[in-house]
This record gives C-alpha cells, sequence and structure tokens, in this order.
C-alpha cells in the first residue's frame, strides 16, 4: 500500500512537500492543477511547491501487474500500431529493394512508439499513447541514438576481444542484463549518452532493486515469445501471412515488454527522478475552489496549532461567501478549539442565527451543544426568536434539558415576544416527553388556551390536551 495523507490517514497520497515532509491527500490539495497559480500547487505550511505522487503511491508491486501488461498491449493504441506494422510488412513483400527503407522507417517507428509508452507509464499514465502520439519528428533522432547504442555496444566488444573469449562473454552477459536499464534511461532522458553510460545503468538498477532482475526475466522471456509461437502456426497459414504476422507479434510483445519497463519506472517514480503525469483531478469553479481551498487549508494550520492563520484562511473566504453553511461551521468550530471566550461571546450568537437564517436550525443546535460542553455553559442568547428556534431543534434532536433551559423562562423574559403561543406549547411539549411532567403541560396548555384563544397552534394545543387527559383518566378495573 502506498503512502498515507498525513492528516486523513485512511486516504492516499496525492501531492508531496519535500520542505516540510509532509504529504497530502486531493482532499487537502483540492481541485485541479488548472486552479492553482501557474498551475503549481504549493504547501500550505512552507509554501514550496508540491510534487504529484498520486499514481505512483496508487502503484502495486511490479510483480502483482503481469495481467495489466498484456491488456495493455491489446488496448487501442498499441493494437493499431501492431496493425499498422503488420500493413507495413505486407508493403514490404512487393517494394524489391526500396523494402529496406520501409523496414529501417517501421523499426524507428517501433523504437519510438516502445519509448513512448516506458515514458508515459513512469509519468503515471496508465492510458496507452496512440499511434499518432508517436508521430511527434523525433523518431529518426530516437533511432540513431539506438544505431549509436548498438555502434558503441559493439566497439566495446571489439575492444574485448583482444583480451580472450571468457572476457567477450562477461562482455555479452553485461550487456544482456544492462539492456532494459539502458533502454528505459534512453526513454527517460533521451540521451544516448546516459544510455551508454556504465554508471549511469548500474545506478539505475540499484534505484529498483532486486525487482530489476525479474524485470530482466520477464522482458527476457516476452521477447523469446515469437520465436516460440510462430512455428507453432507457420504450418497452418499461407506463406504470404507469415511475415504480417511476424510482425504483429513481434510488435505486440515489444509493448508489453516496455510497458513491464516503464510500469517499473512507475513504482520508483521519485527516487528516479520522473516527473510525474498529474492525475486527472476536478477543475473546480473559482468560488467552489475558493471555499474547498479555504477549508482544506484551515483545518492543516490548526493541527499544526497556527490557529491565526487559519482564522484567516477562512475569513476571507467568508467574505466572498458569508452564506456557506460549511465555511460557517468551520469557522465555529475553529473558535471552539482555539478556546476564543470573547470571540464565542460576542459572534457565537450571531453566528448561530445564521445557521438558522440559512435554514439549518439542526446545526445551530449542534453547535449550541459544542459550545456549551466546551465552555462549560452555553452561550448567551438575547434574541427570543432565535432561542425559540434552537429550542425547537434541541427538542427534536431529544435534547430536552437543554432545549428547556433555552425557552423555559421566555414568556416571563420577554412577555412581548410575539410568538410566545408557539414557545409556551413547545415548553409543554418537552415536560411532557422529555420529563413526564404531564402537570405542569396541562398547566401550560391551559393558559395558552385562556390568553391566546385565536391562536393558529390552537388545534394541537388541544389535540394535546386531548391525549393528556386520556392518560391522567381512571382505567376501569
Amino acid at each position: 500500500m502506498g503512502n498515507a495523507c498525513h492528516y486523513h490517514s485512511g486516504a492516499d497520497a496525492v501531492w508531496q512537500c519535500t520542505g516540510c515532509s509532509k504529504e497530502y491527500c486531493g482532499d487537502c490539495v483540492p481541485g485541479s492543477v488548472d486552479n492553482y497559480y501557474k498551475s503549481t500547487p504549493k504547501c500550505v505550511l512552507c509554501n514550496q511547491r508540491l510534487d504529484n505522487v498520486g499514481a505512483s503511491n496508487k502503484a502495486r508491486p511490479f510483480w502483482q501487474m503481469a495481467p495489466f501488461y498484456f491488456r495493455y498491449a491489446f488496448s487501442a493504441g498499441p493494437l493499431t500500431f501492431s496493425a499498422i506494422c503488420a500493413a507495413a510488412a505486407i508493403a514490404m513483400t512487393g517494394l524489391g529493394w526500396l523494402s529496406i527503407f520501409v523496414l529501417v522507417a517501421m523499426l524507428a517507428v517501433v523504437i519510438r512508439y516502445n519509448l513512448l509508452v516506458i515514458e508515459k507509464l513512469a509519468g503515471g499514465q496508465l492510458q496507452a499513447p496512440t499511434f499518432g502520439d508517436a508521430q511527434d519528428g523525433r523518431s529518426a533522432a530516437i533511432f540513431a541514438k539506438v544505431i549509436g547504442m548498438i555502434l558503441v555496444a559493439g566497439g566495446g566488444g571489439m575492444l574485448l576481444a583482444g583480451l580472450g573469449e571468457g572476457a567477450v562473454q562477461a562482455y555479452s552477459i553485461a550487456l544482456s542484463l544492462l539492456a532494459p536499464a539502458a533502454m528505459i534511461v534512453l526513454a527517460l532522458e533521451q540521451s544516448m549518452r546516459a544510455a551508454v553510460n556504465p554508471l549511469k545503468l548500474l545506478q539505475f538498477t540499484l534505484i529498483i532493486g532486486w525487482p530489476y532482475w525479474l524485470l530482466w526475466l520477464s522482458t527476457t522471456a516476452v521477447s523469446a515469445a515469437p520465436t516460440y509461437l510462430l512455428p507453432i502456426v507457420a504450418d497452418k497459414l499461407p506463406p504470404w501471412m507469415l511475415l504480417p504476422l511476424l510482425a504483429f507479434v513481434t510488435s505486440y510483445f515489444s509493448i508489453v515488454t516496455s510497458a513491464m519497463m516503464g510500469y517499473i519506472c512507475l513504482t520508483r517514480q521519485q527516487k528516479l527522478g520522473v516527473i510525474s503525469q498529474l492525475d486527472d483531478a476536478e477543475f473546480l469553479e473559482e468560488r467552489e475552489f475558493e471555499r474547498r481551498k479555504a477549508l482544506a487549508d484551515a483545518s492543516i494550520l490548526l493541527r499544526e496549532g497556527r490557529g491565526e492563520e487559519a482564522r484567516k484562511a477562512l475569513v476571507t473566504a467568508l467574505r466572498q461567501q458569508p452564506d456557506d453553511i460549511a465555511l460557517n461551521e468551520r469557522y465555529f468550530r475553529l473558535l471552539l478549539a482555539m478556546d476564543d471566550k470573547k470571540a464565542l461571546r460576542e459572534l457565537g450568537p450571531h453566528l448561530l442565527e445564521r445557521f438558522v437564517t440559512l435554514n439549518q436550525p439542526h446545526k445551530a443546535a449542534e453547535l449550541y451543544l459544542a459550545t456549551a460542553t466546551s465552555q462549560g455553559k452555553p452561550p448567551a442568547i438575547d434574541k427570543s426568536l432565535l432561542r425559540h428556534q434552537i429550542a425547537e431543534a434541541l427538542y427534536r434532536q431529544r435534547q430536552f434539558k437543554p432545549a428547556l433551559t433555552l425557552i423555559n423562562n421566555l414568556h416571563k423574559e420577554d412577555p412581548s415576544y410575539t410568538r410566545l403561543d408557539s414557545a409556551l406549547l413547545l415548553l409543554a411539549k418537552i415536560y411532557m416527553d422529555g420529563f413526564n411532567r404531564t402537570d405542569n403541560s396541562l398547566k401550560l396548555l391551559a393558559y395558552v388556551q385562556k390568553k391566546y384563544p385565536q391562536s393558529g397552534v390552537m388545534q394541537e394545543v388541544r389535540q394535546l390536551v386531548s391525549i393528556l387527559a386520556a392518560e391522567q383518566s381512571p382505567q376501569p378495573a
């Protein structure tokens, strides 16, 4: 399993900061790179550029991915490429000496496409490139580099020939063992000098570790597959089909081996210094991005003990989106976490009222209770309507005691409150359902019937009186 996010242990890391050694998931760094200035997300803690590690962090070990390599070569891009190779092989049969040029051109394209497969997979792009992606004008240059590598290898063998057959055999074995590394280095660095540098190749094998030798065994076996498969079908096919079949099969298995090389680089992406192909994260509309970014930054900063910076991030976002529920809740909980008694005293009731205004009375009730728990006492609310609304939300959440505290003396403290009939009805329900005080409930209901005979809640009052009266009447023996 890959590295987890430093702040969300259940999520894989997508970004990494080398400056403060923190790893972040997609929730910590929301949106796509296009949401950020110069497409460069930066660490909220140290402001250094973040490196994308999403693809490599999710990569499974090389040896567990065998089916993937063969499926990869069967996807649309590689199959198109193999089919074109087969068609080129058919065309070669009628061109005479011109077929040499076709063969060279085909080899150049084959090498370019396979190196592109290595490059893309190493960067984390699991979708195979199309045939058109390889037509970037670099086929001839890369083919020339490969020819140069072959000449350098051959020249080294000639120099060692004078040392005896044993030296040549040892050199041949070394060339075979380092061949995958040479192709990978050429694909990643586009440099023939690096690809023939023994120290560079040895360094590469050390970075990959023992899986490199598994890669060597796998690529050697797969590369030999056409040699064993074609004789099986040679007698069953017409002669004209053999050359295109050889071209198709050889192309297919070369892509399989390239996929192996690319994927093993993906598993060591950071150590190899490969630039990651960024995950295709969702691009966010500006307001949504600013909202998510503020929430993420505030959470990280608060956990790092930088409460004032977290508050600043939220306040900045709230100035642009004052009615956003998530931002308001995070700000309220930030004040609780910072134990800012003054801000809670001055801003708490205002924030609770905002939740009610935004049709979120249940959220206001939750935060009211959280404040009471955190501060040892509930916030002081001097607006009767707000007290009534929060008490009603608390009653629905079966938080009877705090609801009673809020509304118990409302009719005495604010006799001019225009919704006292509803408040008294709520108080009667609280006594009845929360404390089984039917006597208090009946007194309150009788008071409402007498004081507010034309009230809109009168029907509910009568129903409740009937229920309570039926409960108190003696049951027949």
